[in-house]
Formats: structure tokens, sequence, C-alpha cells
């Protein structure tokens, strides 16, 4: 199911001009003025992004946005601005009005690449959103429904996709510890929007349930599938070669081709883009392989769709695509030419609670070829899925070291200064050395600093985390760990995890004055952190009536933009 993208713009060739251009990859909407987008948001929304002109009569591109935030939130907000207005879209993007800002002119590349990382950061607070509506009775129960939630997809009753990555994971260990041969296999539905738009949603997801039934049917004992994302779904082939797998996955291709899904009268016949890889001992990570199964799937979809494409050691066309990978090449060229900025954002005690001097967390931004800062959200996925993230948390360890080298008297009025670590530096022998031989080697104060790492990353490899973290911990740094509080059942992991901080979700912070099932989350969090003798800390507290919440449940820091908004580091000089 493709989202909605609505571009205003009041000069109609421009907006013809990024119809055309954007149409076949997205579901593109246009509207002439702010007020005819505010009547399509009313009548036709929700809309995924809404990328607006500043400059336009009577409403401007900013008013547009800014009512939006307030009428529309869920829309992620993007502004295309002339050089005269670039100041003015940089207060814009700080102040949390716009996602981002482009200059015009602006080509398609450029803004179709913007609607994909706008896409994606769509999906994921989507996500967060569907977790935070369900209502509990209580803490037990929402356990055991979000244990199982975070396995199964919800619509097909499929395993997801974090549950397939821990089998891929499996697999992939017995291919190199073993040397067993397994298959995966990535499948796209091809044009499956043509069943939403012309019957609706409610057809799309029956269409979808009876093809996970279709595809369940055909499943061997100890294989794997799932539903990956809207549309997608992927198979793992345990003891299979390829060539079987090929013989495997074109019967169930030919069912697919015979299936027919049916809905008031009308019929569509089912096809689909599928690719395969072998999992052998020259794979080397989930991340690489989902990639490269994707991709062969797109090579099929190269080919007119409806195809089956095995990818093997000599395909051409597979290696082409996996080199086209525009963001390996921004990254590298960033790290290479060392445009990236230390940012900061302060931690503040409250309740009373007292530190000896400043808390901040370092956070991280790009700099693009137009000299513009770009958030994390938008290259920082392409860095996890290539393995490049361990190079960027070398670079900001190495330059938070010499920054603090070179101003030493910031040390002086220093509490906590903390860190963020990928989930590939996890358990990394490589980063853990990198981090004991740079700090110390400059012989920095370690239990100033605090490493920072998400819940789901320690999670996922919970004892290298326990032992990479218990190796820093012994040399004299702490620990915080991040995002908590998206799946109740962590709570069995957190006894064993030894970190001094726990950072509480933002999605539930933001809301806890006015949603009772945030608040009693938070206060279920923030009991047990302390308990287990964590101290703890909010995100996203953004207004007065979030801190008063939190002092009223005895949370003992605070991070957000009522404190201060992020700003480069160079500015506590």
């Amino acid at each position: 199911m493709k989202e909605k993208i609505l571009i205003v713009d009041d000069e109609l060739h421009i907006l013809q001009g990024y119809k055309r251009a954007l149409r076949k990859h997205f579901k593109i909407h246009t509207a002439s003025s702010g007020k005819q987008a505010l009547e399509k948001v009313a009548n036709d929304g929700p809309f995924a992004i809404v990328i607006s002109d500043m400059r336009m009569p009577n409403m401007s591109g900013l008013e547009l946005l800014s009512t939006l935030k307030e009428t529309a939130p869920k829309s992620i907000r993007i502004m295309l601005t002339g050089n005269a207005d670039q100041k003015t879209a940089v207060d814009a993007v700080n102040k949390g009005e716009v996602f981002k800002f482009l200059t015009k002119p602006c080509s398609p590349e450029t803004l179709s690449e913007t609607i994909n990382s706008g896409l994606a950061l769509y999906a994921q607070l989507q996500e967060k959103r569907a977790i935070l509506e369900q209502s509990v009775n209580d803490i037990k129960i929402l356990s055991d429904k979000l244990s199982y939630q975070s396995q199964h997809d919800y619509l097909t009753g499929l395993a997801n996709r974090p549950a397939f990555e821990l089998r891929l994971q499996y697999f992939l260990e017995t291919a190199l510890n073993e040397d067993q041969e397994h298959v995966l296999c990535h499948m796209d539905l091809d044009y499956f929007h043509v069943i939403n738009d012309n019957c609706g949603h409610y057809a799309g997801d029956e269409c979808l349930r009876q093809i996970g039934d279709l595809l369940s049917s055909q499943q061997r004992g100890n294989d794997a599938l799932a539903r990956l994302t809207s549309d997608k779904f992927g198979i793992l082939l345990n003891n299979c070669t390829l060539d079987e797998a090929g013989r495997i996955i074109s019967g169930l291709h030919e069912r697919l081709k015979q299936y027919t899904f049916e809905w008031e009268r009308k019929s569509f016949d089912i096809s689909a883009s599928i690719g395969l890889i072998p999992i052998n001992n020259k794979s080397t990570s989930v991340a690489s392989l989902l990639s490269t199964a994707e991709t062969a799937c797109c090579v099929a979809m190269d080919h007119g769709g409806n195809q089956l494409h095995i990818g093997k050691e000599d395909d051409r066309e597979l290696t082409q695509r996996l080199n086209e990978s525009q963001w390996v090449s921004k990254i590298h060229t960033a790290l290479k030419e060392n445009r990236f900025r230390l940012f900061f954002q302060t931690i503040a005690p409250i309740n009373g609670n007292q530190e000896s001097g400043e808390h901040y967390e370092i956070l991280l931004r790009m700099v693009d070829e137009n000299k513009q800062y770009l958030s994390p959200l938008i290259f920082m996925q392409a860095a996890e899925n290539y393995y490049l993230s361990p190079l960027i948390d070398k670079w900001v360890i190495k330059n938070v070291c010499s920054w603090f080298m070179s101003h030493p008297e910031q040390l002086d009025h220093l509490s906590v200064c903390s860190i963020n670590l990928s989930g590939h530096s996890i358990g990394n022998r490589d980063i853990l050395d990198y981090i004991c031989n740079t700090f110390e080697g400059n012989s920095l104060p370690l239990e100033k600093f605090c490493f920072e790492v998400t819940e789901t990353a320690a999670i996922a490899q919970l004892g290298k985390a326990i032992s990479f973290i218990d190796t820093l911990k012994s040399r004299g740094f702490f620990f915080s760990l991040d995002d908590f509080g998206t799946g109740f059942s962590s709570f069995a992991y957190l006894k064993n995890l030894p970190v001094d901080y726990l950072k509480i979700d933002g999605e539930f912070v933001k809301n806890i004055h006015i949603n009772p099932v945030d608040n009693a989350m938070v206060r279920s969090i923030n009991e047990i952190g302390k308990l287990m003798g964590k101290t703890t800390i909010a995100e996203y507290v953004e207004n007065n009536e979030i801190m008063a919440s939190l002092k009223t449940l005895n949370v003992d820091f605070a991070q957000g933009y009522l404190l201060n908004q992020p700003q480069p580091l160079d500015d506590k000089l």
C-alpha cells in the first residue's frame, strides 16, 4: 500500500513536472494554494508527507505547514524554498515546524530521495503510535500482548520482520559454523496498490491475509515465512541448495499466478517479483543478506515484474544494483571530507536532584553538499544496513576526545557527557579497543563519560552487550539504555543489563500529561527502573505540563526542547 504525498505550489507547471517525474514511485496529489491544500488534507487525508513551496500568495508555505503541525500532526512536513528564505526554513526545522527543507530548483531525484527518507520516518512513527494506542488493563496483560505482537504481523498472523531477522541470524550462524546451505527469498507483490485504489484498504488487507494463507499452505516444515512490510514477504528455506530453492519457489510462483483475488464482483490476478540468494559460509551479516535479497527482487522488477531472479556469485546484474547505493558513497565521502558536526542537548535534573556539573548528550549532524545540516534520521539507517555505523561511531569518539583535549576547561564543569553507540558497535571488539585506547590515550576522566545504546540493539545480542558494557564499566565509564519501553517484555532483560541510566522512550513521554496509558507506562518504567537501581531520564520533554507530570512521577532527569534545542557543541565555548 503506497502512502499518499501532497505537493503544494502556486506554479502549475512545477506541480505538473513533479507529478510526472514522481508518480511512478509515489502516490502524488497536488494543490495550488494553501487553502486548497488544507481542504485536501481535510477531505482526502491522511497524507504521509506534505511538501509546500515557501512563497505563495495569501498563505505562505510556512503558515500552511505550521497549521498542519496542529491539524495533521502525523504528516511529515517538507518545505521547498529559495535561497532568500533559507534562514526562515532553518528556523522552522529547529522549531519542529518542518522535517526538512530543500532549495529550489529541486531535482526530481533529490525530491524522491527526501520523500523516501520522510516515508521511512513516517513508518517508524506510525509503528510506535500503533503500540501506544493499545489500551491495557494491567502490566501483565500488556506484557503478554506486546510480546506476541513483537513477533507477529497483526494482519496475516505471520512472523514479522524482527522475528524473521532473528531466525535469519540463526540460519547465518549454522551456515558459517556448520557449513550448512540455506536460501533467502524476498517477494514483492506487483502493483498491489491497484487493489487498494479500486476497492479500498479493507480489500487490500483481505488480499494480504489470503496470500499469507496461500504461502503458509506451501511452507515446508523447517522453513520460515514472514510479512516484512506492506506487500513484501520473506521466506527462509532451511538446508536447501540454490537450485532446489529455485524449483520450490518457481512452483510457489506458479500458484500465485493462478490465484485470483475477488472482491465485490471484481477480480484481480496476483503477480509477484521474487529474488533468491544463497546463505552459505561466504555470507557476512543479516543486514547484507536482506539487502542483497531485496536487490535481487528489484532485478526481477527491472525485467518487467512477475519474475524470479536467482542471485548467484557471478550475477552481474545483482552486483551492479548493489553498487548503486548512493548513501554508502555519501557517508564515505562525508567521513573522508570530515563533513560531520557534533551537537549537544542538555539533560537536566528535576525534583531537586543535583549534579556537580553539566550533563548533556552528544548528537550528530551531516553537512551535505549545500552546507545544510542533515539529521541522522536521514542517513543512519543506510549506515546500519551497510555496516558503516561503526565508522561513524569512531568519528564521534575521536572528535569528542579531541574537542575536550582542545578545551580542557570544559572538563572542569562537566558532570556527564553521553555518547551514542550504534547497534553494530555493541559487542564489536574493534570498537571496544578503540574506545579504551582513544580515551585513555588522551588521559580523559573516564567517569565523566557515558555511552548510550538503544534497548533494541542491546537485547538483539544480549550476551555480547553485557560483556561489552561490563568491560567499559570496569574502566570507569557509565552506560545508558536509550528508547526504553517499547516492549514491556524487555524488563526481564533489564535485570541483566548493567546500565546506570534508563532513558524512557519519548513516544510515551510527549503525551504523558493528556494520555492516561502513557502516564501509567512512564510510571511503571520509572518505578521498576529505580527498584533495579537505575537513574531515569525522560526524553521529548517539550512543555511545562509534561515537566510537571514527570515531577509528580519522581523521574530523575529530563531532556527535550523545553530545556534547549540541539546546538553545535562549539556554542559552549
